[in-house]
């Protein structure tokens, strides 16, 4: 007569299993978000460092870092949705640059309704334009920072062309709408917030946000969950052409005009990218968010700030800033191979 030992939960056949501990809501909120919060504790320290700099700090002050940097955080968006999804892309600085041209060719003479309405069109063509790229490299499967960068060069062309000088005269109305007045930062805080909260949040809770995360994690996977991947790899260039063509006009409100400098596409397409890196977003993709990209465009306006209000060389603050993202990318790979080194 044989006999069975009784089984108990958490074994099988005899054998006990180890169960997995079950985490806490603020666990999870620490891992998934803790990044977001180091960020924020590091544009707090910046921000103090800062003020303590300033014999005055009011609205004046206030606005000038906002405003100085809506159009970074705006860019650091489109580019931030396009790592997200797996890739990159080295042209939303010349999209920025030449929907800045756009805007500066149409605006002038203008009322706030026009230039409103020109805002929508120029945002809308960027979009299709960076609808066209994504096309571009799902069809011929080019790796996208070949493609992003051959169309860099073809969009600063196209801005000299629309633009071959520096244009302004856009209406103070809207000026005042998008950067807000000397003294008033917050339609400059507005619309940054705005757009993270109108664009972005929608976008992350939709069926298209969720496969561009899954897009990013593991592309096999995704296709094997019936993610289409074509599909969502354009779409997600369509998203950042919508936030490339917002920090065009962005950067029409804030100077008021505007003008046809690769360099300045050259610049900050290389800034979104530290800002995207520094906000916590995995350049393998799959990982992150939007708003550790914005908190991280505060501080990289800041940190050139602070430096040359401690009298550094404006080119020891370039520095001083890339050593910074540097050590911050160190410690994001030490704590990711900390995290999945076997215990």
């Amino acid at each position: 007569m044989t006999t069975v030992e009784p089984t108990v939960p958490g074994s099988y056949d005899g054998f006990a299993t180890s169960l997995p501990t079950p985490t806490s809501r603020w666990s999870r909120l620490a891992r998934r978000q803790g990044w977001t919060a180091g960020v924020a504790a590091l544009l707090a320290v910046l921000l103090v460092w800062r003020v303590s700099q300033l014999p005055k700090f009011g609205a004046f002050e206030i606005r000038t870092i906002t405003a100085g940097t809506m159009t970074l955080a705006l860019l650091a968006m489109a580019q931030g949705v396009i790592v997200i999804s797996g890739g990159i892309d080295l042209s939303v600085g010349s999209m920025m640059v030449f929907g800045n041209c756009l805007s500066a060719l149409w605006m002038p003479d203008r009322g706030l309704a026009g230039c409103l309405l020109v805002a929508v069109a120029v945002i809308a063509i960027t979009a299709a334009l960076a609808t066209l790229i994504g096309a571009i490299i799902t069809a011929s499967g080019v790796p996208d920072i070949i493609v992003t960068l051959a169309a860099s060069f073809v969009l600063a062309g196209m801005a000299l062309w629309v633009l071959d000088a520096p244009r302004s005269g856009v209406s103070a109305d809207f000026q005042r709408l998008v950067a807000g007045r000397l003294d008033n930062p917050w339609p400059s805080v507005l619309w940054i917030g705005g757009v993270l909260l109108v664009l972005w949040l929608p976008l992350r809770r939709s069926r298209l946000g969720l496969a561009i995360y899954a897009l990013g994690s593991d592309r096999k996977a995704a296709f094997l969950s019936g993610v289409q991947i074509a599909w969502t790899r354009v779409l997600a260039y369509t998203a950042g052409g919508v936030f490339s063509g917002c920090a065009g006009v962005a950067l029409t409100a804030s100077t008021g005009g505007g003008g046809p400098l690769a360099s300045t596409g050259t610049t900050a397409t290389l800034n979104s990218v530290a800002a995207v890196v520094l906000g916590g977003v995995a350049l393998t993709g799959g990982i992150g968010g939007l708003v550790g990209p914005v908190l991280a465009a505060l501080c990289l306006t800041l940190i050139p700030a602070i430096m040359l209000g401690l009298g550094w060389d404006p080119s020891n603050a370039e520095t001083a800033r890339g050593v910074i993202i540097i050590l911050v990318v160190a410690v994001a790979g030490l704590l990711q191979l900390r995290r999945t080194r076997p215990s």
